[in-house]
C-alpha cells in the first residue's frame, strides 16, 4: 500500500497547470476542451467526463490522463488513487483504453499462436523480431500454449520504418506461413524469410506501430492481458502463466 501511494503521489504531482479565470459554470465543455488542447499542446484531447469523485473531471490526451478540479481552473496529470479501497482509478481507465484499442486491431492483422488445449487466457504481445527479449519470449511460447494461453502477436517495429526489424517484420507478415516465418525471424527455427515485403499484409506492421504508440508502448516486448493490464517487458513463462491464469 505504501508503494502504491508513493508511486501515485509521484505521478499525480508531476505537473499542475493553472487555467486563469476558467470555470465550468462560465465555459462550455467545448471551450474547456479547446483550452486544454492549447495548454497541453495536443490536438488529441478528449472532452472532460465526470469521475466518481465529486467535482473532479477526467480527460485524456494521447495515452495520458488528466483531471480537472476547482470547476476547471486547475488540471493535474497523473494517477488518481482511492486510498480507502486501494483502487487506482486511472489504471482502470487506462485498461479500458487498451481493451478498446486492441479490439479494433482485428485477428487478421495479428499472428496468433493458439492455445493447445482449452483456451484459458489470451496474451497480446507487441513484438519486434530484432528484439533480444522478444526472441527469448518466443522460445517460451510453446509453454504458454500448453498451459491454455493463446499468444497474439502485434507488430511494433522499434524506430518505426527506420527500425532494425522493420523490413523482416514486413516479410513475416507477408509470408504464407506466418507462424513459421515468425519463428525463423526470431531464431527459433532454421530457414530463410521470403524476399518479398510488399503485400497487403505488410501495412499491418505500420498499423501495429501506430496502435502501440496510441496506448503507450515504448519498448518491446510489451505484454497485455485480456483486461488491459500491462506486464513490463519480458516475463519468464514460469511467472507469466500463473498471473494470466489466475487474474
Amino acid at each position: 500500500m505504501k508503494k502504491l501511494l508513493s508511486r501515485a503521489l509521484a505521478a499525480t504531482f508531476t505537473l499542475m497547470l493553472t487555467f486563469s479565470g476558467v470555470h465550468a459554470a462560465d465555459e462550455s465543455t467545448e471551450d474547456l476542451t479547446r483550452l486544454l488542447k492549447l495548454r497541453l499542446g495536443s490536438d488529441q484531447v478528449e472532452p472532460p467526463t465526470a469521475t466518481e469523485v465529486e467535482g473532479v473531471y477526467q480527460t485524456r490526451f494521447g495515452n495520458k490522463f488528466a483531471y480537472l478540479i476547482d470547476g476547471g481552473r486547475y488540471v493535474f496529470i497523473g494517477d488518481m488513487v482511492d486510498l480507502k479501497t486501494a483502487r487506482n482509478l486511472t489504471e482502470m481507465s487506462r485498461r479500458e483504453l487498451v481493451v478498446e484499442q486492441l479490439a479494433g486491431f482485428s485477428e487478421e492483422k495479428r499472428i496468433i499462436f493458439p492455445a493447445l488445449k482449452e483456451e484459458r487466457a489470451v496474451l497480446s504481445v507487441f513484438t519486434d523480431t530484432s528484439c533480444g527479449y522478444c526472441q527469448q519470449l518466443h522460445k517460451e511460447v510453446r509453454f504458454l500454449q500448453e498451459a491454455g494461453i493463446s499468444v497474439h502477436y502485434l507488430p511494433y517495429p522499434r524506430g518505426g520504418n527506420r527500425g532494425p526489424g522493420y523490413s523482416d517484420m514486413r516479410k513475416v507478415w507477408c509470408a504464407d506461413d506466418q507462424r513459421k516465418a515468425m519463428s525463423i525471424a526470431k531464431g527459433a527455427e532454421t530457414g530463410s524469410l521470403a524476399s518479398s515485403e510488399t503485400c497487403d499484409s505488410a501495412q499491418y506492421v505500420d498499423d501495429g506501430y501506430l496502435l502501440g504508440n496510441r496506448i503507450g508502448v515504448n519498448g518491446t516486448p510489451a505484454l497485455y492481458s485480456s483486461d488491459g493490464g500491462k506486464f513490463n517487458g519480458y516475463v519468464p513463462y514460469q511467472q507469466l502463466i500463473p498471473q494470466l491464469i489466475n487474474q
